[in-house]
This record gives structure tokens, sequence and C-alpha cells, in this order.
């Protein structure tokens, strides 16, 4: 429809608690729509590797609402930017764990979900 680019949330499922995990969708979306189209997601990313998983599966960006929200409270501009720095020290950490140098070594590979991890998200 001429987008540029779409965001994938269920606003944390606050009312409909079954409603498709945005992670879980992440693949499907990327394959029909092509590279062309940004995409972020933005629900369900609470440390760095939940950042790290949705850019191998084909996210551009991730958004972090809750834990924005979380630093801020606890701390205000010093707790936001010790919430940044903590994700930041987790990402780099996965990619290690992963293998991967930069962003763009990361693929879906990368990412593992079992039957009965796929309830409670991505494994990485």
């Amino acid at each position: 429809h001429g987008a540029d680019g779409i965001i994938l949330s269920n606003h944390g499922g606050r009312q409909l608690d079954r409603a498709p995990v945005p992670l879980h969708l992440l693949p499907k979306v990327r394959e029909a729509l092509g590279e062309d189209v940004t995409i972020g997601v933005d629900t369900g990313i609470m440390d760095g590797a939940d950042i790290i998983a949705a850019v191998a599966l084909g996210a551009d960006f991730t958004l972090v609402g809750r834990a924005y929200m979380y630093g801020l409270m606890a701390g205000g501009q010093r707790g936001v930017a010790r919430m940044l720095d903590i994700f930041e020290e987790q990402a780099t950490r996965t990619m290690r764990l992963c293998g991967v140098n930069s962003i763009d070594e990361l693929t879906p590979d990368h990412v593992t979900a079992t039957t009965s991890q796929a309830a409670s998200g991505y494994w990485i």
C-alpha cells in the first residue's frame, strides 16, 4: 500500500493475551514485505538478547518502551541511561556467544524455538 515501514506490536497483549507474538510473526512478515520495507518490533523486548533475536529474525529495529519506563521510574534520566547500558552489554554478549561480530551477520539460524519454548519466546 506504499508504506515505507511498519511496526509489529500487540501492545503487550493486555486485552487479548492470546494475540500473536510479533517475534513469532516476524519471519513471515519479512518474507512477505521484502527487504525494502522497514520493520520495527514493539512487544516482548525486555533485554538485549530480545533485540538480537528480533534483528536476526528480520527486524530493522526494536522499541523498548517498558524497559525505558522502568529505568525512568527507578532513576530518572540516569535510570534510562543505565537501562541502555545494560541492554547494550546484553546485546553485545549475546552476539559474541552466537559467534558474530556485527548485526549484519545475524540470520534466523541464530534463533531457535522449540514447541515448548515458543509459548514464552525465542531463545538465542
